[in-house]
Order: C-alpha cells, then structure tokens, then sequence
C-alpha cells in the first residue's frame, strides 16, 4: 500500500515548485521522482517529495523560509540565555513559551506555519526587545 506524502510536505513541494518558477513542470518532476508511477503532486509519496525537493535545491538553491524563521527564534532565545549548561538552546523553554499565552498561536515552534511563523518571529523580537532594554 502506497501512503503518500503529509499535507505539510505537500506544501512545502508546493511552495519549493512556485518560489523556483517550476509549478507548471511539476508533472515531470513527480513522474521523474515516482519512477513513472504517477504524474500527480497528490499522488507523491513522502520518499519522492524528498527527492523533488532536493533537486530544487541543488538546482535552484531553494531555501526552507520557515527554518530560517525558526533559526531566528533560536538564535534570539540563545542571546536571551534560553540554555541549557551544555550551551544548546533550551528547546523545551522556547516550545513552552510558544505554546503559552504569549504565544500567539499556542502551539510548538515546529507546529507553526510559514504565515504564522512571520507573525511569531515578530513578537519573539519584541521580547528579545523588552529583554535587552531591561539590561
């Protein structure tokens, strides 16, 4: 039995084929990818939305906007000193936080989407704000 892929990664295909100008070649992207199996983006599997994916990449450098927003996240909670003693990031504390009342969507950092990711990384910088004007 075929399980094909995650809504999530299907817009995350969705959105790599729009951003590199390949939407309207995306049949011979997924028949490529499927081994001729299929030339329907709904019909991907996981395995093969990877594949597609990773070709945008190498091809036209395509970049995971909302791992870029995550980062930045990360990175403002580090200089807030949201750490653990190894020096990593505190994970559970960010996670925690976005999932609390000040997070605007009450969900986990990874749960987020690419719009509501935007809105998120400007109320974590409005807290890194109010964290550097208390210093």
């Amino acid at each position: 039995m075929i399980t094909f892929a995650s809504k999530k990664t299907f817009l995350q295909l969705i959105t790599a084929l729009n951003a590199t100008n390949q939407y309207p070649r995306r049949h011979d992207y997924v028949f490529r990818a499927s081994n001729g199996r299929t030339e329907s983006t709904k019909e991907v599997t996981e395995r093969e939305a990877g594949i597609i994916l990773n070709e945008l990449k190498q091809t036209f450098g395509v970049k995971d906007e909302a791992d870029t927003m995550r980062k930045k996240i990360i990175s403002l909670a580090h200089q807030m000193n949201w750490e653990l003693p190894g020096g990593k990031a505190d994970m559970k504390r960010i996670n925690d936080w976005c999932k609390s009342s000040k997070g605007p969507y009450k969900k986990a950092l990874n749960a987020h989407t690419n719009t509501e990711l935007r809105v998120l990384v400007s109320v974590f910088e409005k807290i890194y704000k109010e964290y550097m004007d208390k210093l």
